[in-house]
């Protein structure tokens, strides 16, 4: 018998290369919008259109530019002006990070205080199902933010946090993903993004929280990686094929975002959060280093107890990224798996190239969890992942 469960997603997306010429008519025409864009966007020809598209229609458009993630104060000051000017919706195109700006603004314009006030385990308020019309634009393939209902806030340093701004409400009812936008991505940047999706869908393939559905979506997330990917392992930047390989990159991070806002993450979302809290290391880049040594961590567990039922499914994820889509998995798959992660990671700094100091090891581990996972790993294995690759 299938399990009860119950699935949010966006009410409307809109996914194809070129696509981005339609997000001028898709601005609901009542008011001015609030457009937030990372540092690179406005400089491009597709922005001078669409500014220009915009205006034609007669909408009095506000930019902001978002630049890392964002913090209580930069979504209060987003907020602020935007009242100032009575936006009465909002547009983020850029990666994870701008996506959630607009997230947490969207949501703010319909909220009193600030934004800290409603943060999961930091705020003492709960936010309401409100928020303004929001049109989420992902020019990388990585978080999945255009499907989830949350909104990461950081606050670096010492006293540090990285939490959520979540409700229903704020998944973004308009998604559009085109794929041409991430044309351009720095190597760097396009592989620790894309590790940070497959992250995601693996962890939520093998989630506790899983579902029939996630189950699907994940299953073909994983061929649709496994087809992109060829961008990283075979160097296809610049190549005719590059459009077609962040085609696939782009539809596995959007399921990225329907399966972990569904079924949940694990251990490696466990400590990722509070490395990013605590340090300056972009979350992708502590995604694609952790993958490694947490899953060996789970493979190794998931022997010792017995738990045939996800190391098959592991092991499906072996199968497609080495075989393609018709592979049969076999339990040696899961090894190749393990492969992989530790290739791609080689191409990736260490988190004390970004000044993480070792003294931040006691508080990230303090401050993690093994929430989803289906094993989970005690203090000092959390720690040896993290040692090995500081």
């Amino acid at each position: 018998m299938v399990e009860s469960f119950r699935h949010l997603g966006n009410a409307d997306l809109i996914f194809g290369a070129g696509r981005i010429s339609t997000l001028p008519n898709l601005i609901p025409a009542n008011g001015p919008v609030l457009i937030l864009t990372g540092n690179h966007f406005p400089g491009t020809q597709v922005w001078k259109k669409l500014e220009s598209a915009i205006k034609n229609r007669g909408l009095e458009l506000i930019r902001e530019t978002v630049s890392g993630e964002p913090s209580p104060e930069t979504v209060d000051t987003l907020v602020e002006e935007a009242r100032k000017r009575r936006t009465t919706s909002v547009v983020a195109i850029g990666g994870g990070s701008v996506l959630d700006a607009g997230k947490a603004a969207a949501a703010m314009l319909r909220h009193e205080g600030s934004v800290i006030d409603y943060l999961e385990g930091v705020g003492s308020r709960k936010p309401k199902g409100k928020s303004l019309p929001m049109i989420a634009v992902p020019t990388t393939a990585g978080t999945g933010s255009e499907a989830t209902k949350n909104a990461v806030i950081s606050r670096r340093g010492k006293d540090g946090f990285k939490k959520s701004l979540r409700h229903n409400a704020f998944i973004p009812p308009v998604a559009l993903i085109d794929p041409e936008l991430a044309v351009g991505c720095p190597e760097d940047v396009s592989l620790s993004c894309g590790m940070d999706a497959f992250c995601q869908i693996l962890e939520s393939y093998v989630s506790t929280g899983a579902t029939a559905f996630t189950d699907i979506l994940a299953r073909d997330g994983l061929i649709r990686f496994g087809k992109g990917s060829r961008l990283f392992t075979e160097k296809g930047y610049g190549s005719p094929d590059e459009v077609d390989y962040r085609s696939e990159l782009a539809l596995a991070a959007y399921y990225s975002g329907l399966t972990l806002a569904n079924a949940g993450l694990g251990t490696v979302h466990g400590l990722a959060g509070p490395i990013g809290a605590f340090s300056e290391v972009p979350h992708g880049v502590a995604c694609g280093l952790l993958v490694s040594p947490v899953f060996k961590f789970i493979a190794e567990k998931l022997e010792e107890v017995g738990n045939f039922k996800i190391l098959d499914r592991l092991a499906y994820a072996g199968a497609v990224l080495h075989r393609g889509a018709d592979a049969v998995p076999k339990r040696g798959d899961v090894e190749k798996l393990l492969d992989r992660f530790d290739e791609w990671a080689g191409n990736l700094p260490h988190l004390s190239d970004y000044g993480m100091k070792e003294a931040d090891i006691d508080s990230v581990i303090a401050a993690s969890s093994n929430k989803n996972s289906p094993v989970s790993l005690d203090e000092e294995e959390r720690r040896k992942a993290v040692v090995d690759i500081f």
